[in-house]
């Protein structure tokens, strides 16, 4: 999935240059016994598999895969599950109690490994912005657009000098570290569980290793050739909530056209950048941010995937209408770190993945009537220049054709891997099964869905859940004024 800068956030770390410790074996495993929320014990065994950074040279460092393997309950286990996170950046090993809540009914089906992929973890690929505030990021593109090529520029230097061979942070070297995982751990056949990016990771492990894999669970799909988005599937999204707006008394009768109105406040942005405060890196100060109509269209498009936002979004463009900064302040302080640190792992593995010429040109032409065409793909391509990274090329983008057993789960009102993307990838897949969740964006296709996650779960044991109907409850608007309908954490 493109690499907006909200999955650039940083944890803190030290700009010093630091070098790993050395191990004494390539693999090392530590027994503990975790607890759900309610007290349940789960086995487990917590451990780090090292592998080379570059396969293609001899003399790479070796980086650790990390990884937990929880136990499952029963007796007659089916496949181990790997389970492959989003981002690409986001942690899969997590051990807190709620998500050990998540994952405890699918042990009663099988083993599930949870794995931090190559980089995720690492301090060496993290760098923070050490100049001045970019205080006119939410202005306009151009602005946006320079200074996080001034940002990857500088963060490339700096993890360059550091060590890192960068250019062995692409997928395909994801997708080989996990088959070196299943050698390793002595297991014959796994079963894989990736959602958003990592559904992208997991159609390239079936691509190199199918002959390996009994079941396969992709969730809110990211084909071969989908790591750039057409922009009028962004168009398609907001007018479908335009649409459940004009279908909502509550809202309906203050705005009969959300899409006119959304016009309207992105040409007064746009004549007049509304100024919101925003604090500055240590907390003390209150930076004033201006907002133009192009800062509204990158937060509109990074939240439209994510439903949960969608309730609030006409009383966001309401409030701006009127004056009033309060929510937009909001989204913008939720969106600001973003501009300030890169971690590498991310948009390497992004600009690696790439765009064929066909889908550029689709883009291309979609963008001269798209209102976002400026914001969909944003920061890319401009910020993978710096990084020098190898295009993985026309086969990887290829259509993937596999013959293993799997479900394919879709959100109906999901932007960022909206279902028509999970049709294409069954076309390739005879044995696929493709459920589209109703009224689900991103999030709610199984994390916020418990009837996601038990479909998921009954597919794991072998049950057949073609004919299963998924919807996720809407949970109605926020009122435009005041504390009624749904809440939302922009309103307090």
């Amino acid at each position: 999935m493109i690499h907006v800068p909200i999955a650039s956030l940083l944890l803190s770390c030290s700009l010093a240059a630091t070098t790993p410790e050395a191990p004494d074996t390539t693999l090392t495993m530590t027994t503990r016994e975790l607890r759900t929320s309610h007290g349940a014990k789960i086995g487990a065994d917590a451990g780090r598999l090292l592998v080379p950074e570059n396969r293609a040279v001899a003399s790479s460092r070796r980086i650790p895969i990390r990884f937990l393997w929880l136990h499952a309950r029963t007796s007659h286990p089916r496949a181990p599950l790997f389970s492959l996170a989003g981002g690409p950046g986001q942690r899969g090993v997590v051990d807190d109690p709620e998500s050990l809540d998540f994952w405890s009914p699918f042990l009663d089906v099988c083993d599930v490994v949870l794995i931090d992929q190559r980089g995720v973890a690492d301090p060496l690929l993290r760098w923070s912005w050490n100049g001045p505030p970019p205080l006119q990021f939410f202005v306009n593109a151009d602005s946006a657009t320079a200074h996080l090529v001034e940002l990857n520029r500088r963060a490339a230097a700096v993890v360059r000098e550091r060590g890192v061979d960068i250019t062995g942070y692409t997928t395909v070297e994801s997708a080989r570290d996990l088959d070196a995982l299943r050698q390793a751990l002595g297991l014959k056949r796994i079963s894989v569980f990736g959602f958003s990016y990592g559904t992208h990771l997991a159609i390239a492990y079936l691509r190199a290793f199918d002959a390996n894999v009994d079941d396969a669970v992709i969730a809110g799909v990211e084909g071969p050739d989908q790591t750039y988005k057409l922009p009028m599937t962004m168009d398609g999204a907001m007018e479908r909530l335009a649409r459940r707006a004009a279908a909502a008394p509550e809202i309906s009768r203050r705005i009969p056209d959300l899409m006119a109105l959304y016009d309207r406040v992105v040409a007064q942005l746009d004549r007049s950048p509304m100024v919101v405060p925003v604090p500055a890196p240590g907390g003390k100060d209150t930076l004033r941010v201006p907002v133009g109509g192009f800062g509204l269209r990158f937060l509109l498009r990074v939240d439209v995937g994510d439903a949960t936002d969608l309730p609030v979004f006409p009383r966001l463009l309401w409030s701006i209408d009127q004056g009033d900064p309060s929510l937009l302040t909001w989204f913008v302080r939720k969106r600001a770190g973003g501009a300030l640190g890169v971690q590498a792992m991310g948009i390497a593995m992004d600009a690696a993945s790439g765009v064929s010429p066909e889908r550029m040109a689709m883009i291309q032409a979609q963008s001269k009537t798209s209102r976002f065409a400026d914001v969909v793909n944003f920061p890319f391509p401009a910020v993978g220049g710096p990084w020098g990274m190898p295009d993985l090329g026309p086969e990887f983008r290829s259509p993937l054709h596999s013959s293993v057993r799997a479900l394919i789960l879709s959100g109906s009102l999901d932007f960022n891997t909206p279902p028509e993307q999970g049709d294409e990838l069954a076309r390739g897949m005879p044995h696929a099964t493709h459920l589209v969740v109703e009224g689900a964006g991103h999030e709610q296709i199984f994390l916020q869905n418990p009837d996601g996650t038990r479909a998921i779960v009954d597919f794991l044991a072998g049950r057949d859940v073609s004919q299963r109907k998924l919807r996720y409850a809407w949970p109605g608007f926020v009122a435009l004024e005041g504390r009624g309908g749904a809440r939302h954490p922009s309103v307090p």
